[in-house]
C-alpha cells in the first residue's frame, strides 16, 4: 500500500501531463500543485530543484525522468509496459515528447498566453518564447504552416489507434507520452480535429482515467513575480 503523492507541474507541460496520467492509471491518490511559469520558489523550497514535473511521494522527491519507473516499481500492476514491450513503450513515449510535442507546440504557442492566469506570467512566457522561437508576429504568420505539420503527425496517432483502443493494445507509457505530446493543443483551448475520430476517442479514454483517481485539490501558488528558469 502506498500513500498519496504531490505532483508539482505546469498544465501546459507535456512531461507533466504524462506524469499525471501515469499516476491516474496506477491509482495513486495525488494532489496537484500548479507551478507558475514565472515563479518556481515554492517548487524549489519543496523539492530542492527547479524542474517539473517533480513528484513528492512517501517523503521522497522523484525527478521527472524517474517518475514512470519509480511508480512502476512501487505498483507493478497494472503495468506501464504490457506484454514485455518496455523498450517499444519507451521509444513511442520519447517520440511523443520529442517529435509530436514540438510540432503541436509550434502550432499553438501563440494561443497559450490567453490561457494563463497572471499578467506577469503571460509577459514572461511571451518573452522567453520570443527568445527561443523568434518574433511573435512570425510565429503567428506561420501558424497555418505549423498546423499542417501538426495534423500530419496527429494523423499517425489516429492510425495507431484506428483498430485498437490503445497504442500497444493495452494502456501503456506509450499512450501517456503521446497524450502528453498532444496536450498543448488541449491546453490552448483547441479540440482534436474532427477528421481524426479515432484520435478523439483515444483522448477520451485517456482522460477517463481520472475517474479512478482519488479527488485532488489543485493548488495555485500566489501571484507574484520572480526569476524564471526553463522547465
Amino acid at each position: 500500500m502506498t500513500s498519496g503523492a504531490v505532483l508539482y507541474g505546469m498544465p501546459m507541460s507535456h512531461y507533466c501531463t504524462c506524469a499525471d496520467r501515469v499516476l491516474a492509471f496506477k491509482g495513486v491518490p495525488t494532489r496537484s500543485v500548479v507551478v507558475p511559469y514565472h515563479d518556481k520558489r515554492e517548487l524549489i523550497a519543496a523539492t530542492g530543484q527547479d524542474y517539473v514535473p517533480a513528484l513528492v511521494w512517501d517523503g521522497r522527491v522523484v525527478p521527472w525522468r524517474e517518475i514512470a519507473d519509480d511508480v512502476e516499481r512501487a505498483i507493478p500492476r497494472p503495468t506501464l509496459y504490457p506484454d514485455g514491450q518496455k523498450a517499444l513503450a519507451i521509444a513511442v513515449d520519447n517520440w511523443g515528447h520529442l517529435v509530436l510535442e514540438e510540432a503541436v507546440w509550434r502550432a499553438v504557442v501563440t494561443l497559450v498566453p490567453a490561457r494563463l492566469a497572471d499578467d506577469v506570467e503571460r509577459w514572461v512566457f511571451e518573452e522567453i518564447q520570443n527568445r527561443v522561437r523568434g518574433p511573435w508576429h512570425v510565429l503567428e504568420m506561420r501558424r497555418a504552416e505549423y498546423r499542417e505539420e501538426m495534423l500530419r503527425l496527429l494523423g499517425l496517432v489516429d492510425a495507431m489507434v484506428a483498430d485498437r483502443p490503445w497504442i500497444l493494445g493495452a494502456p501503456s507509457l506509450a499512450d501517456f507520452g503521446v497524450y502528453g505530446g498532444l496536450s498543448p493543443l488541449l491546453f490552448a483551448g483547441e479540440r482534436v480535429p474532427s477528421e481524426l475520430p479515432h484520435l478523439a476517442a483515444w483522448v477520451e479514454r485517456i482522460e477517463s482515467l481520472a475517474a479512478a483517481r482519488a479527488p485532488k485539490a489543485p493548488v495555485r501558488s500566489p501571484k507574484r513575480s520572480g526569476r524564471t528558469s526553463k522547465a
